[in-house]
């Protein structure tokens, strides 16, 4: 049996756990939300049925979210914004507050429903009675709002704000321009086309010169998300565990817990000890294992003399690198295998061996294929999809060659070894993206399918 303080700081590596709670006793099954030391949500059971339990830190910040909470449910219930009911709430109980919510029958985030299912038009309904009602989700990503039975439902009211006077335009704006940010760019003309029902909510009209003023909020919105997603693979949150000292500095996904949250170090040369090697060089040593019962792909980063480790013990390792630019690919929908961790191996702070985890992708590289593979129509959208989407997002992969490009058994491509990789912000994206285009069309002998792909890839 696990505790409620010991739920905040330390998360189980296994579940289900069992938790004493108010005077009730509940089987642990999963978390839903986990911000160390101040808040977990829970997915939790008993004979009496299945709940939310919400868990807050009774001092500090974690206090002021649990009253937060507690204020924004009765707002929302009093304006008639659809929220899950309070079974129970107890403040300070062994320095834990806690609120028991229903658990919502076949709850669905909107996250996890494709543009045919998503209840577009009720989102921005909602959103509408909300800032009609003087309050809004400061925080409004796609997981903070559930369906339910066909009702949309509004979750994580700490992060709910509620004023006394009707909301400024100027206010309103900046919300919905952080909800639309929440989509891909591609889907911006499908939300601006829904757009006018936000604004049917609080009995107004669409004035095309609040939709240009709107348009340059959700510009900036984008990056400030962006920026705000990867700082939180750096900390240990909900979908990341996160450690760091003079010895080690790592991240990983939950579901890598079981193996590497004891000794990450010797549970990695384990599983590279165990696995097949795929590439064995000085600077990198590239090994498909197993970690947690599922295939995995570990590249390690090698120190190759006492003259390499002097260039690279200060900055950041190839491995952090990866990381970071393995989750910018995938917060941006760009194909890469799965980012599912990485660790540092330090001394006092000084960065030695460092070890990249993605999932395994069964495939050939697009260097392998014979060029009618590469000639079909599906094969050449996709590579011409790729590189729209690395213009678009100013990526420049520094390295984008044909062996860097994989090849599933479906056909689909990822995006791989990305070391190199860098989002350009500055002047000088276009010379890079060019040299990326030249570079690409190298791996290729003058003929038909450089033609083809030449023109696939608009050079």
């Amino acid at each position: 049996m696990v505790t409620a303080q010991t739920l905040l700081t330390e998360l189980p590596s296994a579940f289900p756990v069992e938790l004493e709670l108010g005077g009730a006793t509940y089987q642990i099954q999963s978390v839903l939300r986990f911000l160390a030391g101040r808040r977990i949500v829970l997915h939790a059971s008993n004979d009496s049925g299945e709940f939310v339990l919400k868990l807050f830190a009774a001092k500090g910040k974690g206090q002021q979210e649990y009253k937060r909470e507690l204020a924004a449910h009765q707002h929302c219930m009093q304006a008639d914004i659809n929220v899950a009911p309070i079974l129970q709430n107890a403040e300070d109980q062994q320095g834990v507050s806690f609120i028991v919510y229903v658990f919502l029958p076949k709850a669905v985030t909107l996250n996890a429903l494709s543009e045919e299912e998503f209840p577009l038009t009720a989102l921005f309904d909602l959103f509408g009675r909300c800032h009609q009602q003087q309050c809004y989700q400061q925080d409004p990503h796609l997981d903070n709002f559930v369906l339910s039975n066909n009702t949309l439902y509004l979750l994580d009211l700490a992060s709910v704000v509620m004023q006394k006077k009707p909301l400024k335009m100027v206010t309103c704006l900046n919300n919905l321009s952080r909800l639309i940010a929440q989509f891909p760019l591609e889907q911006q003309e499908w939300l601006l086309n829904a757009l006018p029902g936000y604004f049917a909510a609080r009995g107004m009209v669409l004035d095309p010169i609040v939709e240009q003023q709107l348009l340059g909020k959700v510009s900036k919105a984008r990056l400030y998300r962006q920026t705000h997603y990867l700082k939180k693979q750096f900390r240990a949150c909900t979908m990341t565990r996160y450690q760091k000292g003079l010895m080690m500095e790592a991240a990983w996904r939950g579901n890598l817990s079981a193996a590497l949250s004891d000794r990450p170090l010797a549970a990695l040369n384990q599983a590279m000890q165990d696995g097949i090697a795929l590439k064995k060089g000085n600077s990198a040593t590239v090994v498909q294992s197993e970690l947690a019962g599922q295939p995995v792909v570990i590249k390690r980063y090698n120190m190759k003399t006492p003259w390499h480790f002097l260039r690279r013990c200060l900055r950041k390792s190839r491995a952090n690198v990866s990381w970071y630019n393995a989750n910018l690919l995938e917060y941006l929908d760009i194909a890469t295998p799965r980012p599912l961790g990485f660790v540092e191996q330090r001394f006092l702070g000084l960065r030695q061996k460092a070890y990249f985890i993605s999932e395994q992708i069964a495939g050939r590289s697009l260097a392998d294929l014979a060029d009618a593979e590469i000639q079909q129509a599906d094969m050449l959208q996709q590579i011409s999809e790729l590189f729209e989407q690395l213009h678009r997002h100013h990526i420049y992969h520094g390295d984008l060659k044909a062996t860097n490009v994989l090849v599933d058994q479906q056909q689909k491509i990822w995006l791989i070894d990305l070391d190199a990789m860098q989002q350009i912000t500055k002047t000088g994206f276009g010379r890079l993206h060019k040299k990326e285009q030249q570079r690409f069309l190298r791996n290729w002998p003058v003929g038909e399918t450089r033609h083809l792909l030449s023109k696939a890839i608009k050079v």
